[in-house]
């Protein structure tokens, strides 16, 4: 019985009306994204990635960082004296005019007395560690201190002397920085350091560092501003910081080998059909597949995620190889057709489409199994895109093709080859191929490394990075990455905590492994500790021989002294000041039932440095240490080690589903395919490449695809029959084609994903007939 009596001819032209409408909806869709909604492709790397579900507060406090980070950039002007920094600071600034972004260069006046003025009532209790050295020395090198301050010039923002005549106030507000080094100096935000004077202008994005748009429109400015600064001073050096310039340019090497790949795709795919068939018509026809695929592709990603991810296009560009072989394999399969009969032949392949449809897609979703959203969207472009190629082949291909297939001279050669092939083992030829296999093997797993840290996936350029981490070097800026979390019942408990924490960094920042750290603690003191502090500073001004040496020194009654009142400043006060504006983030406060704050590092390079810095905080009630980037790693590990058992079971999975059409012939369609995963990791090895999980997704497509040339060999076993060889030579060329490029790629992770596909969809389409039945003429 034949799939013919279960689809009677009705039911087939049906289903094609159906699909064409369908079709017709997605297309709508399309139009109304493009012209309505007109979305822009996301190029936010960290959207690729999972969300730690172990602890949803360090994923809240990461996306928090992660917020504030993205919007900032921070250019300096850097030169041998600070008049010529300024001036290239003045030329580059017009270059910013009317950008959609805050550009702060400089610090009012009216800005600092006001924060002098919301503050100076706590004043009692706003010590910081140098206020809190100088009251436990004795009251003569008090009164030292404190007439020093009186006989120099008065530091900015500070207080009149008899009000702070340590200067403790004064001496705090300039840690309100928070340990960056940025200072002001004339009213602008300036750095000293590295041997130069730096200028510094900041920017406040309004829309995000990934938005397309917004980082058309600032990337030229920043390059006109360079630009100008250098010509108003000759040596100036200028350097940009901010996610804004890195997502720049990966959304710009991606959108390149977008077209490469999709480009380069086309055409080669379009040179082979030609070859081969060489009638425009049939040329038309097998890429008419790839068009809906795409469309369906597109439509059903946009349906199911917010955002399309610039990634996830450059992924799919691939399917412009795959998309074509279902209408591939139909037309090489009526080469020669006597009489010419498309709707016999579409009941004649149907099955083993189907088959080779489905081990397909099953291998793309299973992407789908990974907490990874940027894989999850790769593995739902992919698979609709390729149901719908099959769907249009099954359903319009026997109504579409007016006319036979006539081959070429080049198809009836790689049609003859398949009764020439070798086979595996035996002959000479077959016995080289043996031996190549497994020198191959052995030296590549000889070079067989695992690496599955986040940081091997980066594609940035290193001048870039090491841009940026100068820029963090000289301001003093803390990462988003690692940083540590003190959690407590209440603010005063993680306040405290914050205290606690803050006196076992010291020790590190004094020694080098830490440049800076800041925490709500610095700038918003706990209740117990303002309330100690305001008690020691008011017996200080209450001791008889401190009031004797300033009466004598200056005249002055210690009833002309004004009086801290030890007022203590609340945390919600605080939060209400404008000054504390630029720090609000480090406060995360009530989470799931408890309060939270974040304490953040400057200057943490190396795994020595992070080790000893999370030891810090080992054996503190309420504080853990986050590395997201070695969390990430570990879900990759995670995965890849999960995933390597999904391979093994998918494998299985394909005996079972094979087995029930081919029995004990099955191994000849299932064992080229396991070798040439075994060749693709082994060139892994030898390219210098890492094993990682996208290795192992590359590996479910070689399963899906390389089964499928086993598959149509296994239905049609006869020597002299070339047709299913050409078929399945031209859906490998054009796979190959397609990953082979994507082998190219910048992005590391699909480098690593391509030549796994490259080498693996390659070795099973060239081993795939050294292991066929070969039947009797």
């Amino acid at each position: 019985m034949t799939e013919r009596d279960f689809w009677p001819e009705s039911r087939w032209r049906l289903a094609a009306w159906l699909w064409l409408v369908a079709v017709l909806l997605m297309l709508a869709h399309l139009g109304w994204l493009a012209w309505v909604v007109q979305p822009r492709p996301d190029s936010d790397v960290m959207a690729l990635l999972p969300r730690d579900a172990r602890d949803p507060l360090a994923e809240t406090a990461f996306a928090r960082m992660s917020a504030s980070a993205e919007r900032r950039v921070v250019v300096l002007l850097g030169a041998r004296d600070a008049a010529s920094a300024k001036r290239a600071a003045d030329a580059y600034l017009p270059a910013l005019t009317g950008i959609a972004a805050e550009v702060r260069h400089r610090v009012a006046a009216a800005d600092l007395a006001r924060w002098r003025s919301e503050l100076s009532p706590y004043r009692g209790g706003l010590l910081g560690d140098a206020g809190r050295s100088v009251l436990a020395l004795n009251p003569d090198k008090q009164a030292d201190h404190a007439l020093s301050r009186l006989f120099s010039p008065a530091s900015a923002g500070g207080l009149p002397w008899r009000e702070d005549p340590f200067g403790f106030f004064s001496s705090w507000m300039m840690e309100l920085s928070g340990g960056q080094n940025v200072r002001s100096v004339d009213g602008r935000l300036w750095i000293s350091g590295e041997g130069r004077e730096w200028a510094v202008i900041l920017l406040e994005m309004k829309d995000g560092a990934f938005s397309l748009a917004a980082q058309q429109a600032l990337m030229p400015r920043l390059a006109d501003g360079a630009a100008r600064a250098r010509a108003a001073s000759g040596g100036v050096e200028v350097l940009t910081a901010g996610i804004a310039p890195i997502a720049a340019v990966v959304a710009n090497e991606a959108q390149n080998e977008l077209s490469a790949i999709g480009v380069g795709s086309t055409l080669g795919v379009l040179l082979l059909v030609l070859l081969i068939f060489r009638r425009p018509g049939a040329v038309i026809l097998s890429l008419f597949p790839l068009a809906v695929g795409t469309l369906a592709a597109i439509s059903v990603t946009s349906l199911v995620f917010a955002k399309v991810h610039v990634l996830t296009l450059v992924f799919g560009a691939s399917l412009i190889g795959v998309g074509v072989d279902y209408g591939v394999h139909f037309l090489a399969a009526g080469i020669g057709e006597s009489p010419f009969a498309p709707k016999r032949r579409r009941d004649d392949l149907n099955y083993g489409l189907w088959l080779a449809m489905i081990t397909t897609v099953v291998a793309y979703l299973a992407l789908a199994l990974t907490p990874f959203p940027g894989l999850r969207q790769m593995a739902v472009f992919s698979g609709a895109g390729l149901v719908a190629a099959w769907l249009t082949v099954i359903l319009w291909f026997p109504y579409l093709q007016r006319r036979p297939t006539h081959g070429t001279g080049i198809g009836a050669w790689m049609a003859h080859l398949r009764s020439t092939w070798p086979v595996f083992g035996k002959g000479i030829t077959g016995r080289a191929i043996a031996l190549l296999v497994a020198v191959v093997l052995v030296a590549g797993f000889a070079k067989f490394e695992i690496r599955d840290d986040i940081r091997a996936l980066q594609a940035v350029p290193t001048a870039l990075l090491l841009e940026q981490g100068r820029v963090a070097k000289l301001a003093g800026l803390p990462s988003p990455a690692q940083f540590f979390i003190v959690r407590g019942p209440s603010s005063e408990a993680v306040l405290l905590r914050e205290e606690a924490l803050l006196a076992k960094l010291s020790p590190l920042i004094a020694d080098g492994t830490l440049s800076s750290v800041q925490a709500t603690a610095s700038h918003l003191p706990s209740a117990a500790r303002q309330k100690a502090d305001c008690v020691r500073l008011r017996a200080a001004y209450a001791d008889p021989s401190w009031q004797k040496r300033i009466g004598e020194a200056t005249g002055f009654a210690a009833a002309a002294l004004v009086l801290p009142d030890c007022r203590p400043l609340t945390e919600e006060a605080w939060q209400a000041l404008p000054a504390s504006e630029a720090f609000r983030t480090l406060w995360l406060g009530r989470v799931d039932g408890d309060v939270a704050g974040v304490v953040l590092l400057g200057g943490l390079k190396g795994q020595a440095a992070l080790a000893r810095v999370a030891a810090a905080g080992q054996g503190l009630a309420g504080v853990s240490w986050v590395d997201k980037p070695a969390r990430i790693s570990a879900v990759l590990a995670h995965y890849r080690f999960l995933m390597s058992l999904v391979v093994v079971l998918g494998y299985l999975a394909s005996v079972w589903l094979l087995w029930r059409r081919f029995g004990a012939e099955t191994w000849r369609s299932v064992l080229p395919t396991v070798i040439a995963s075994a060749l693709a990791v082994a060139a892994l090895g030898l390219a210098g490449l890492p094993f990682q999980l996208f290795a192992v997704l590359g590996l479910f497509i070689v399963l899906g695809m390389g089964v499928d040339y086993g598959i149509f060999l296994l239905e049609h076993p006869r020597v002299d029959d070339g047709r299913p060889w050409l078929a399945a030579t031209l859906s490998a060329l054009s796979t190959l084609l397609s990953f082979g490029l994507l082998a190219l790629s910048g992005t590391p992770a699909l480098r690593v994903f391509g030549l796994t596909c490259l080498v693996g969809v390659g070795s099973a389409w060239l081993l795939a007939p050294c292991f066929a039945r070969r039947s009797p003429r």
